[in-house]
């Protein structure tokens, strides 16, 4: 039996999923304002559904991002905070990767460009493969330009995210190369649980000190 808690806080809302013996449950966060208060009631809450406690999990997986700052912070320091109390382990996964397993779940989709507003005039965004719905970078995560956003390959392919609807114009031409264009998907913590089951399975768990967010950016380029 696995027991994975899910926290997900990178996007516009956010939201926290259990899995126990198969069995997912989740709730979400409407807004980013709401994150901070509701994180640990939700916890709460799934966990006293399922008739379980915090010490009784396998691991806690966290999106790690990239994506906003202050929400990549929401959940690492919950994730943080358990793991030093109770010694959990702890399981960081992508929250591009995230959009890109939720991609595979609702639709099918085993070829994305997955791509995010960044803000200041930039995207996060990277490109994925699922074969057989195993969810797996193809190449490296981004921080750039809009218009050096691109998709290598022959394969037809699937184009998520909110950076194409904050960047239309730039994005425009790689979006006619797309079979066809999601932009209003956010990550999910369900879509954190199958790419975190596996990393725990393959033991593939972070130390409190290794499990950071990932903001691709330096962290005082928020404050400019």
């Amino acid at each position: 039996m696995t027991r994975l808690l899910a926290l997900e806080t990178s996007g516009n809302g956010g939201s926290v999923a259990l899995l126990v013996d198969g069995a997912v449950t989740e709730r979400t966060i409407a807004t980013p304002r709401e994150q901070t208060n509701v994180i640990v009631e939700y916890i709460d809450a799934l966990l006293a559904d399922a008739g379980i406690e915090l010490g009784m999990l396998d691991g806690i997986a966290f999106g790690r991002g990239p994506g906003s700052f202050t929400g990549l912070r929401v959940a690492t320091a919950v994730a943080q905070g358990v793991g030093l109390a109770l010694g959990t382990p702890l399981l960081p996964v992508s929250s591009l990767a995230a959009v890109a397993q939720r991609l595979w779940r609702e639709h099918g989709v085993e070829h994305s460009l997955i791509c995010i507003d960044a803000r200041m005039g930039e995207v996060f965004w990277a490109q994925f493969a699922a074969p057989g719905g195993e969810v797996a970078v193809d190449g490296d995560e981004h921080l750039s330009d809009p218009a050096a956003v691109e998709y290598r390959g022959e394969n037809s392919w699937v184009a998520a995210g909110g950076g194409f609807a904050a960047y239309p114009t730039q994005l425009a031409a790689l979006s006619r190369r797309a079979e066809r264009v999601i932009a209003d998907i956010e990550p999910l913590a369900q879509d954190l649980l199958p790419l975190a089951t596996a990393a725990l399975a393959a033991g593939r768990v972070s130390t409190l000190a290794d499990a950071l967010p990932a903001y691709l950016r330096r962290e005082d380029a928020w404050q400019r």
